[in-house]
Parts: structure tokens; sequence; C-alpha cells
């Protein structure tokens, strides 16, 4: 199936999530244990996610990447001093969905990132990536969605 990219608008979102530097080859084993620490801390708040999880990037230098490991939640929540609260910000976004295994995901990311070139949009942020499927939930990989969006201007 071919990427559909589109640009809209999306509100803000409260967040709780913990930031961490990984390599591309370690972002699946640094990522899984970040999201259990939020998940905990959600519910020992008595809160549920508002949300699938998600991952933003925030810079990449190289093969070295910032991330943070985020699940949305209705209202702003306290954080600690390992668990950040913040906000994904509100505003124009380009989007895409992925259908595939999470291994494939730099190449819908290229493709996003060309799109976004040959439509004159600019970076405007950082950008993340959005779990709609849990892997836990359905093994076969060809079925899991990830939808990414970029805030652009």
């Amino acid at each position: 199936m071919k990427p559909e990219f589109r640009t809209t608008r999306i509100e803000a979102q409260p967040i709780v999530g913990i930031r961490a530097t990984s390599t591309m080859d370690r972002l699946a084993e640094v990522m899984g244990p970040l999201f259990g620490e939020v998940h905990a801390h959600i519910g020992e708040q008595g809160a549920t996610p508002a949300g699938m999880p998600l991952t933003i990037y925030h810079t990449a230098d190289g093969d070295t990447l910032e991330i943070e490991c985020a699940i949305p939640v209705a209202a702003p929540m306290d954080g600690t001093e390992r668990i950040g609260a913040g906000v994904l910000p509100g505003g124009t976004v380009a989007a895409v969905t992925h259908l595939g295994p999470y291994e494939n995901l730099h190449h819908t990311w290229a493709a996003l990132t060309e799109w976004m070139r040959s439509e004159g949009l600019e970076r405007a942020g950082a950008p993340w990536e959005v779990y709609v499927t849990d892997p836990g939930a359905e093994p076969d990989v060809s079925k899991w969605r990830t939808d990414i969006f970029f805030p652009v201007r």
C-alpha cells in the first residue's frame, strides 16, 4: 500500500514520558521498559492512558537519537524526577500512516520528509510516531499501524 501523505491540524495533548538516548539499533530494547515505567506511573496516579504509546524524536546526531517514550493522558498530571509531564504541541502537522513492521519505518519516514520538501513545508518541531497497534495483541506484523506526525509551517 502506497503511503498517503497529508497535512492536518491537531489539538495539544498532555503526555507523560521519559527521555533517553539510544542508537537506532537499540531502540526496541530501550523503548519497551520505558513505556512500562510510564504506564505504571499513570496507574499509580489513578489515571488511565488517553491514547496509544508514542515516541518523540527530539534530536538525531548521526546514529544517536534523543527520544522520549510517552503516553497521552486526559489531563495534565504530575511527573517525577525521572518521568516528565509535558504536552504534544497543537498545530499543523504533516502526517502519514505506516503499515507493517517497525524495521521498515525508516522508509516511510524518508518518504514523508521528501514529500514535505516537495510541498515546501518547513519543520516546526520534534516529530513523533504513535504505535496504534499493540504488538502483544496483534502477532501479524503486516497489520501493525504506526502513525507519524511532523510539526510543520
